[in-house]
């Protein structure tokens, strides 16, 4: 059921965010800089009787006398504990009960902790040994006194979670992790070598043969220009989870669990990697860690790897074969890449931990055991502040200058580590008026943390129009129940809402928004259709141009002031420059009697394209478009449960329309299986053309969405 709901437009433009009061963690301004470090004895235990005198501090090499140094302790002991929870239902015999989150207040919490798993850079391989390690984490290592939550670099309603002091929210968090389809890894930490498969070519005769450097059915290699790409958009994604914590109370921590990334990119024909887009956004991660007091420890998820060549590396040439000298060079090659990818990797992870005071975590197959290091590490802390020199901010409308910190102890014997870097960019007042509710819903939307006041549920579509460019087409589902109806002079319930869709780039920042406003009018059966089924409201962003990005939605109960809210990642392609690529896959049952609006586009949707629960033995129908396609094209269908693939068609030829070849629609049906189990599953779609040049290059283009089966 759709109800017919009209909007009006919500200017939101303009906002500025507004930070509260918080634990005194680093704060740069005009008349001082403050910075957090943590100071131990050669035993590693906590110093705690430092005062200002103790310290030496250095900005750019030149010495700054400490105006005040101030020790902040983090108890050991927080919230009494009340009852004991059941064992979540995949633990081990012999875990430990959890207990039951009681009534918590902000004064309380002693450390906030969120814990970053990169889904947008882990192999299904790193993804299984970080799901154990993370419920191990979680059982032995958080405290009553703890505000944790997880969060996914690539962040949907299913991975995205409030911080919460319930453990068992966590482990449902942590189960419910999946492998991204967008990660720039694999099965395994390395791809296996295969450059020189061998595929028989049955149209020439049977001893026919044709050299290719793709393996059968691989629609998705990885160069490094993706790598780049997939990397800034983790960093980005890392951007608004540091947004998120800069208000919260106590020790502030992310634990970033990745298989790291690389500091410089090498484009194809590049003899020398560059800055680029990593390099950008890695620099702004740190500086917004290191002003929002957020110390960053990273975990390299792939454990121990020697980076040496594997049992599946094929370095074959093919028939008639290579001499030994080529594939001896073969060999060596592929060594020297897959260790210098190694070290490159481990180097962004250990340059992101050590510039906001944390430290990284490598070659370790204890991965929980890396986790708690870091935690332990979560501690008593000094804040020390110095009076900057009068250059060290930047004139309005010049660019900043980054500059260094060091930090020594005066008393022999001690340790300290503290941020090194920070931008000459004085923050704002920190002292906040009331926040409008407009500037709460903006909040809520930033935040990478799912507020669930009101339930929604979120399906992103990326399309392309010929006369309006790149869009992203979004469809929520709202929990009905979780607005406030109002019965009128006309017998009807009415609840109305705010709606905003915000779109952040690699960087984290903000290239698009939407802001509307929707009034449900329902009558008394509508109005129990909507608490059974929810509401459906649909939107379009127009993006700018491609690349990847976040997309942010939240709702807010115009009567009860409740939030609810979801995120996405999404990747454009650039289209509009005659990049070949099928749109977002709109999904479903033949079963789903709803009429399906149209959205000022070509594609019908539908309320059970949010919720994609279907029942085993259900007809499923899938539509999409195809761009830039001028030659026939090969579509091909499956279904995945994990890396199992459990369902595939033959392919199809699909013919675009004379004088349609921009772009044209595609559709078919399936069936599930009678007996397929229940789970999670992903629809493929895996186009295929070759250019009508002489070059006769094959142009392949992959597109999926996840659904349920119940």
């Amino acid at each position: 059921m759709r109800s017919a709901i009209g909007f009006t437009t919500v200017g939101l433009a303009g906002i500025l965010l507004t930070q509260g009061p918080q634990t005194p963690t680093f704060r740069v301004a005009v008349d001082a800089v403050r910075i957090d470090a943590v100071v131990t004895d050669k035993d590693g235990n906590i110093v705690r009787d430092l005062t200002a005198e103790d310290f030496e501090l250095s900005q750019d090499g030149k010495p700054q006398k400490v105006t005040f140094a101030q020790f902040v302790p983090i108890l050991a002991a927080g919230v009494p504990e009340t009852g004991v929870a059941p064992l979540r239902s995949s633990a081990i015999a012999g875990a430990p009960a959890l207990p039951a989150a009681g009534t918590v207040k902000r004064e309380h919490i002693q450390r906030s902790i969120a814990i970053v798993v990169d889904d947008l850079g882990l192999s299904v391989e790193s993804l299984y040994y970080a799901k154990r390690a993370l419920h191990d984490f979680v059982d032995k290592n958080i405290q009553p006194g703890d505000l944790v939550a997880l969060v996914r670099t690539g962040g949907s309603m299913d991975g995205l979670q409030p911080f919460t002091t319930d453990r068992r929210v966590l482990h449902s968090a942590i189960d419910s992790l999946k492998w991204n389809t967008f990660s720039r890894s694999a099965v395994e930490a390395f791809a296996a070598v295969n450059k020189f498969t061998v595929l028989k070519d049955s149209s020439h005769g049977p001893e026919a043969v044709a050299q290719t450097d793709m393996t059968a059915g691989d629609f998705a290699s990885l160069d490094s220009t993706r790598r780049s790409m997939m990397a800034a958009g983790t960093l980005g994604a890392l951007n608004l989870v540091i947004e998120g914590a800069r208000n919260l109370p106590g020790r502030k921590a992310i634990l970033f669990v990745s298989e790291g990334f690389e500091l410089l990119e090498r484009e194809r024909f590049d003899t020398v990697p560059q800055p680029g887009r990593v390099r950008a956004a890695l620099d702004r991660a740190i500086d917004r860690a290191t002003r929002a007091g957020v110390v960053i420890y990273a975990i390299d998820s792939r454990g121990m790897q020697s980076g040496a060549n594997l049992a599946g590396d094929n370095f074959n040439c093919g028939p008639p074969g290579c001499p030994s000298e080529e594939f001896q060079g073969n060999v060596r090659s592929s060594l020297q890449e897959r260790s210098d990818l190694l070290r490159n990797t481990q180097d962004g992870l250990t340059y992101l931990a050590d510039q906001t005071g944390g430290f990284a975590v490598l070659n370790t197959n204890n991965l929980g055991a890396g986790l708690a290091r870091a935690a332990q590490d979560v501690r008593d802390y000094y804040v020390i502040g110095y009076a900057p020199d009068a250059d060290t901010f930047s004139a309005k409308g010049k660019p900043p200058e980054l500059h260094k910190i060091a930090v020594r102890m005066k008393r022999p014997g001690l340790k300290v580590r503290t941020r090194q870097t920070f931008l000459g960019v004085s923050d704002g007042d920190p002292s906040a008026a009331h926040q409008t509710p407009a500037q709460q819903l903006v909040d809520a939307a930033i935040s990478p943390f799912t507020s669930t006041d009101i339930a929604i549920r979120s399906t992103t579509l990326p399309g392309f129009s010929p006369s309006r460019g790149l869009f992203v087409r979004a469809l929520l589902h709202i929990d009905a129940s979780a607005l406030t109806f109002a019965k009128g002079t006309d017998g009807k319930s009415t609840a109305s809402a705010d709606v905003l869709g915000m779109v952040f780039d690699r960087d984290g920042t903000e290239i698009a928004h939407l802001s509307t406003a929707f009034e449900a009018a329902l009558t008394n059966e509508g109005a129990q259709d909507a608490l059974r089924d929810g509401l459906a409201y649909t939107l379009r962003i127009p993006i700018p141009r491609a690349g990847p990005y976040q997309v942010r939605f939240a709702v807010r109960d115009r009567q009860s002031g409740k939030f609810g809210t979801a995120g996405e990642f999404i990747e454009l392609p650039d289209i509009p420059r005659g990049t070949f690529a099928v749109s977002g896959i709109v999904l479903r049952s033949d079963d789903d009697l709803s009429p399906g609006t149209a959205d000022a586009d070509r594609v019908m949707i539908s309320p059970s394209q949010a919720v994609r629960v279907y029942k085993p033995g259900a007809r499923l129908r899938y539509a999409c478009e195809i761009y830039n396609a001028a030659e026939p094209v090969q579509l091909t269908i499956s279904v995945w449960r994990g890396t199992q693939q459990v369902l595939t068609a033959k392919p199809d030829t699909l013919t675009p329309p004379p004088g349609q070849s921009l772009w044209f629609s595609a559709g078919g049906a399936f069936k599930l299986g009678d007996a397929l189990p229940r789970g999670h599953y992903v629809l493929q779609l895996a186009a295929s053309t070759t250019d009508p040049g002489k070059t006769k290059r094959v142009n392949r283009a992959v597109q999926m969405m996840d659904f349920e089966v119940q």
